[in-house]
């Protein structure tokens, strides 16, 4: 179960990327109009400088109109990390130089796991991470704020008021209000705090707040939604202490009725009987319906994973009996969104020894019900017949309609599909963005939308089997690079 739960696992081998050519050519389909490919950039400065720590991802990217934004991390000796931003005004074309977000009094720390979170306003952004510092091992949730879309930053902002935090999620209302929550070891055992802004950012609670309850109990993964009437929600996983009597672990949910400033009592969202503990929640609210998502897995003797979907019209007091999305032997990985009315829903999987692929599906009434059945969802990639198949997929969105997946293939390439009518039709075929040398992987993209189009990042790691000769080169970083590549209306 552990080696499922560790997101690490996701990252096996010394593999590493360096790029690779992809086909400038543009694709026609319904669904999606016609694209072409704009120009690839390595986004560190120093060739094979980008590094990872323990959790993807490493990377964020967001646009608005031709404006994009990318973050991911630079190695800064062999212990810390660098968060690190570029700028584009002119929808990839070309980029301002590197930014450095964790200067001042947090360098030398590990600074990961970035958050961009467009604003309402303008061209307002915000980035949120997390930092720790290697020597005395505070950890701190960190926030800054730009009014040009990632050209200029105001300074960092500490929203922890204990520097024992770590892990953030981050949803943005339509009224500029802001709501952070994240793990946090203050009390020894894992507990999930919150702090939330009203101004866009701009200013936070001077304290930040425990969303869970209880004692002894280990609190992880939090997911944050904010609905339209101002009430606040996260869902976090929560494994009871190993002292405790009742060892299931649950999902559980937290209201607040303010916009983050107060928290009601959690409500569990998963019955006592699923044949796996639960794991990496998210949560979404369109039209006062909040949609939870989870999945699960078991290894041993036999491996077996599952992704639920549950449904709560009482602001997650009470919660429909859990939906099986998917059942099969490869662990899954989803991502749940929402926008309007339309709540969606990405996924991969499949069984071992057999290509894995990439699901979809959405619901255009809050997550009441779901256009395809669920034995029967939308495939999104290629049928593939050799090789592990289509995995890692992430989705963007843009206003109430335009829907992007992006996700890697074999390792070898990255795709992107668009689709402009919210899903319904998408592109005959989807549009190869990169493609892996030899020696060369290709992992995790991420994926922006906007009027202009896509813009798909993705991680460059280089195979390093067979070239450390000496005891010597056992301490050197195995070289990682970070892509960008727009695919842009025509």
């Amino acid at each position: 179960m552990s080696a499922i739960r560790n997101l690490n696992s996701l990252r096996t081998g010394l593999l590493a990327v360096a790029l690779v050519g992809a086909i400038a050519a543009c694709s026609k389909g319904a669904g999606g109009g016609a694209y072409e490919l704009g120009p690839t950039k390595r986004l560190n400065e120093v060739e094979g400088l980008s590094g990872t720590f323990s959790w993807p991802y490493y990377t964020a990217i967001a646009a608005r109109g031709g404006n994009v934004v990318a973050a991911w991390l630079n190695r800064n000796g062999q212990r810390d990390r660098d968060l690190m931003v570029r700028a584009s005004s002119d929808a990839g074309d070309s980029w301002s130089g590197e930014q450095l977000m964790n200067d001042g009094e947090y360098q030398r720390t590990v600074s990961v796991v970035p958050k961009l979170a467009p604003l309402p306003a303008g061209n307002d952004l915000l980035i949120v991470w997390h930092a720790r510092r290697n020597v005395a091992g505070q950890k701190f949730v960190l926030a800054r704020r730009s009014e040009d879309f990632g050209k200029s930053w105001a300074p960092t902002q500490r929203l922890n008021s204990v520097t024992q935090s770590f892990l953030p999620a981050i949803d943005v209302a339509s009224d500029g209000t802001v709501v952070v929550a994240y793990n946090d070891e203050r009390d020894i055992e894992r507990d999930i705090y919150a702090n939330r802004s009203t101004d866009a950012g701009r200013s936070w609670l001077p304290q930040d707040v425990r969303v869970d309850r209880g004692a002894r109990q280990e609190s992880d993964a939090p997911s944050v939604a904010i609905g339209e009437d101002g009430h606040a929600y996260v869902a976090w996983e929560q494994r009871p202490h190993r002292t405790a009597a009742d060892k299931a672990a649950l999902v559980q949910v937290a209201s607040s009725p303010d916009r983050g400033q107060t928290w009601e009592e959690p409500h569990r969202v998963t019955p006592g009987d699923l044949p796996a503990s639960p794991m990496w929640p998210a949560i979404v609210e369109s039209k006062g319906i909040l949609t939870a998502a989870w999945t699960g897995g078991v290894t041993g003797d036999t491996m077996q994973s599952w992704l639920w979907l549950s449904r709560s019209t009482d602001r997650g007091a009470t919660w429909s009996t859990p939906q099986v999305v998917f059942e099969g032997s490869l662990q899954v990985f989803f991502q749940l969104l929402a926008a309007g009315e339309h709540v969606y829903l990405t996924w991969h999987a499949g069984d071992a020894g057999k290509p894995s692929a990439v699901y979809f599906n959405a619901s255009d009434d809050g997550g009441t019900t779901w256009r395809h059945p669920w034995d029967a969802p939308l495939r999104i990639d290629e049928a593939q017949a050799t090789g592990e198949g289509a995995r890692h997929p992430r989705m963007a969105l843009h206003d109430e309609s335009g829907v992007a997946i992006t996700w890697q293939e074999n390792e070898q390439r990255v795709l992107v599909r668009i689709s402009t009518d919210g899903g319904k039709t998408w592109p005959i075929a989807p549009v190869e963005v990169a493609t892996a040398a030899e020696k060369k992987t290709l992992r995790y993209p991420q994926v922006a939308l906007s009027d202009k189009g896509a813009f798909v990042l993705w991680e460059a790691w280089t195979d390093m089997t067979g070239q450390r000769k000496t005891l010597g080169d056992l301490e050197k970083p195995t070289p990682r690079d970070v892509y960008v590549r727009g695919v842009k209306h025509r």
